[in-house]
């Protein structure tokens, strides 16, 4: 049985995925003798056809390669691809997606990429303002296969659909038992993951019940754990003074420090605090990071001794779907799919302002009333406990009649609820009530006083009707025109809740605003495909949706596909799209927070009075921000071209070539404090201002900023262009088959604003947004085993970019120093035994490539290269299935 066609056709579609399962069945079936043209519906299109490849380029990667490739989970697995230009969201302790997983094609933003389950749009992770998909949230064992469609599909999909769609594809028709466990171990300390599966299945001729159970866990990484993280500092140019920033890593100026007059000064009880309080460092320079005018000092934290910056996440999710023929033209099928995230983030002890600090508080040194910047470390460190719920459902009926039409109704609902739970900040207030009473904030008392427990529940929910019927009516030269027409209903709500003290701005160390929303979607669709002769179809499509909150949007499509010959496929698409804004940019309540600028105003006036030297590096200080929805926001507008050519007439050898072009206009942005001191400078802040009536930047009489207010606006602009490359090629010899793969993305541009409103600059290069992405996979398979490599690699990229800004000029980007070309490699191999079941033994990150550091000898904290932060990791599993 080991070298029968069937047995060597399996263990070939584990190891080379869904593609050559493809190919494999279609073989299989001629050898037989038996004639089948089936035809299937790939993402992008919903008229089915008979060709895999079609007018849009459409990457379709089965579970079996992405395990093959040593992934963990449906989100590592998408993050991973070439298409994901710049990365994207990862779970971050201390950060408002901890427990979130992204994925950006193109770099455009999660926003701007559509995620579907089985054709029907994910709902939108609470957590990312209504913004994005959660793909933490999808059970891996679950998963079928995914398609990935690099082209706009507004006209078949409606919104997000801008720089492409991930469609997740679960599996159905599943027969049998089967049961999974893996178990991986990093070299350093934290990451270690856990995986367990369970998938069941029945079948009869009348349908299938399918059942999968998934659980999956990955422990946190602490600062402490990693050398380039934990704690540090150094006098590296030999001054005698250690400055903050500049010669340390993981230790902040807002220990015991107290605004001076003419820069920072550390308290006077600093070097008590630190003798006697575990992370406080003692009296350290200002340094250039914080000004450096005045020769100032701080009193460091070292926050690093107990922080988490990978925080850990734990999912339980279970799918169960089921299909029925009801007769034989009318099925029934259904699919329940639960899952719960738990996600643990450690930050230290909050750091807050002291604001108001009375003149003889025994911290003050300045004799007036100032400000402090303190780390509370009475109150202890700050957990963050996230815990995110999913509920989605579909149930519909499909069927056909007559010789062609086939249609579907159905109804889909997805309920998201997110929970995070964050202990020991601090209260204000209680702050406030231990200083008016004169009770010591050291005490059991006044520590009671001070803690204060913030929580946030971010909650949404999709309900979504679709209707639809295929059929073919008129004939030309090719054949058959087909035809599709549909319509969806769309009910969406967001719900995000703070706890009253955090959205009044009373709580220290957290900052957020509450938002709610509700809004209505009608949409309506027509394709057709006009085969024009045998080897030449033209396809259009058409989209209408309707807006409760700002109106209507209609987005067209057309493509064209051209086989000269056999071997050779020519296609074109052209695409209009848009993206809504989501519910929280439009409802937000108003929030403050205090983000970072540079001040270019005040320091050219500085100069001018020469107060500091006429080449003194503008630097940059943190500034009261009142951030506001906005109702009248409009779509983002975009087009997508798409210009291809596939050939395969070389045996076993497979070329896909791609050039893409896309354009979004009217993009949503916040326009910041910071580019409201660009415009003051460059001479457009009227302008701006007139185009944007809520936005606005206070000084005071010394031309300081008092407070700005910002809010999310239309009007930036996004360009993408490049290429995707998709080689391939298999070999069977006496000893073994192989295949090669390589993907590259190759960005030509990367268009960004400099500014909102500003000049746009050709980012691709800029530091975390590399020219291109490839990969390269080798997959082996011999008798009983298989052995897969993948090779990753990331562009060099620049270091730093800062902003150059002359008085009077507009801004423009500067691009200095280089970061290297990234490479990873994972390793997998695998025994199947006869009938004992599957043996796993592989390597993530195989060569212990490490993390990326700049110049100075500091850790580049870029999502990007996370695989060199877990480090190597060597993972085992076992599979058996009856």
């Amino acid at each position: 049985m080991l070298n029968t066609k069937v047995t060597k056709a399996v263990r070939l579609a584990l190891a080379f995925g869904a593609a050559s399962t493809a190919v494999i069945a279609q073989s299989a079936t001629a050898q037989d003798g038996v004639e089948k043209v089936e035809r299937i519906e790939i993402t992008g299109s919903r008229i089915k056809r008979v060709d895999m490849e079609g007018a849009s380029p459409v990457e379709v990667i089965s579970t079996a390669e992405f395990e093959g490739q040593g992934r963990v989970s449906v989100a590592e697995a998408l993050q991973s691809v070439t298409s994901n230009s710049f990365g994207s969201v990862i779970p971050s302790s201390g950060s408002s997606g901890q427990s979130q997983s992204t994925v950006s094609l193109l770099g455009a933003g999660a926003g701007r990429t559509l995620v579907l389950i089985d054709g029907k749009r994910m709902g939108s992770s609470p957590s990312l303002n209504g913004g994005g998909a959660n793909l933490s949230s999808i059970p891996m064992a679950a998963v079928e296969r995914i398609e990935i469609l690099k082209d706009g599909a507004s006209a078949i999909y409606g919104s997000d659909a801008i720089a492409g769609v991930i469609n997740v594809i679960l599996k159905k028709d599943f027969e049998g038992v089967s049961f999974d466990i893996q178990v991986g171990r990093p070299e350093a300390e934290g990451a270690d993951t856990k995986q367990m599966s369970m998938a069941f299945g029945v079948s009869s001729d009348k349908g299938n019940i399918t059942f999968v159970y998934d659980h999956q866990q990955r422990n946190p990484i602490f600062d402490r754990d990693r050398s380039y993280t934990a704690a540090s500092m150094e006098d590296k140019n030999g001054d005698g003074l250690i400055s903050i920033y500049d010669e340390t890593v993981g230790i902040s100026y807002s220990g015991a420090t107290i605004k001076g007059p003419n820069g920072m000064l550390a308290s006077p009880k600093c070097d008590e605090l630190t003798k006697n309080v575990d992370g406080f460092v003692g009296v350290l320079d200002q340094g250039s990071a914080l000004g450096g005018v005045g020769g100032g000092q701080v009193c460091g934290y070292a926050f690093a001794n107990v922080s988490a910056n990978m925080a850990s996440t734990k999912r339980d999710s279970a799918m169960a779907s089921i299909t029925y023929e009801l007769t034989d033209d009318l099925e029934l099928f259904g699919r329940a799919m639960f899952s719960r995230n738990d996600s643990f983030g450690r930050y230290a002890p909050a750091a807050a302002n002291w604001n108001d600090m009375a003149a003889d508080n025994e911290h003050n040194p300045t004799g007036e009333v100032t400000k402090g910047y303190f780390r509370w470390y009475q109150l202890g460190n700050r957990d963050g406990e996230v815990t995110d719920y999913q509920q989605d459902y579909t149930l519909g009926l499909k069927g056909s009649f007559g010789d062609t039409a086939e249609w579907e109704v159905s109804y889909h609902k997805a309920k998201l609820d997110y929970r995070d739970v964050g202990r020991y900040y601090l209260s204000k207030s209680g702050l406030s009530h231990n200083t008016l009473n004169n009770i010591p904030l050291d005490s059991e008392e006044g520590i009671a006083n001070m803690r204060a427990t913030t929580y946030t529940e971010n909650q949404s929910e999709l309900d979504h009707l679709f209707a639809g019927i295929g059929f073919e009516f008129g004939e030309l030269e090719g054949g058959a025109i087909a035809h599709y027409f549909g319509g969806e209903f769309f009910d969406m709500t967001l719900n995000s809740r703070y706890d009253a003290q955090n959205e009044a701005g009373l709580i220290g160390g957290s900052a957020g605003g509450s938002g709610a929303g509700e809004r209505d979607v009608a949409a309506v669709f027509y394709e057709v495909a006009f085969p024009i002769l045998d080897n030449l179809t033209l396809s259009a499509a058409y989209r209408y949706d309707d807006y409760s909150d700002f109106g209507g949007e209609g987005n067209p499509s057309v493509k064209l596909d051209y086989r000269p010959i056999d071997d050779l496929l020519l296609r074109a698409s052209y695409s209009e799209g848009f993206r809504a804004p989501s519910l929280k940019e439009i409802n937000a309540a108003d929030s403050v927070g205090y983000p970072s600028a540079i001040d270019y105003v005040l320091c050219e006036k500085l100069k001018a009075e020469k107060k500091i030297k006429p080449d003194a590096k503008c630097t940059a200080a943190a500034y009261e921000e009142l951030r506001q929805g906005n109702k009248d926001l409009g779509p983002e507008e975009s087009s997508y071209l798409n210009l291809g050519v596939v050939y395969s007439g070389f045996e076993d050898v497979s070329i896909k070539v791609d050039y893409f072009e896309l354009e979004v206009e009217n993009v949503i942005a916040l326009i910041t404090v910071q580019d409201l001191v660009y415009a003051q400078s460059s001479g457009q802040y009227d302008e701006l201002v007139a185009q944007n009536p809520a936005v606005s930047l206070i000084r005071n009489a010394d031309v300081s900023i008092d407070k700005g207010y910002t809010q999310y606006a239309n009007g930036a602009f996004m360009s993408r262009k490049g290429f995707d490359i998709d080689l391939s090629y298999k070999l069977e010899t006496s000893f073994g088959d192989f295949k090669f793969r390589n993907v590259t993305t190759l960005l030509t541009e990367a268009g960004e604003d400099v500014y909102f409103g500003g000049p746009t600059a050709d980012e691709k290069g800029a530091p975390e947004s590399p020219e291109w992405r490839s990969q390269f996979t080798i997959n082996y398979a011999v008798d009983n085993y298989t052995i897969n490599w993948t090779t990753d690699i990331i562009a060099d990229t620049y270091e730093t970019k800062r902003v150059v800004q002359e008085k009077g000029k507009q801004p423009y980007n500067v691009y200095e120093g280089s970061l290297p070309t990234y490479v990873t490699h994972n390793l997998n191999m695998k025994y199947y035994s006869d009938g004992y079941g599957t043996f796993t033994l592989g390597a993530r990150n195989l060569f212990d490539k490490g993390v990326v550091f700049n110049s100075k000898g500091f850790y580049e904290d870029y999502a990007i290269y996370n695989a060199g932060h877990i480090g190597r990791e060597i993972f085992a599993g076992y599979n058996i299935s009856f």
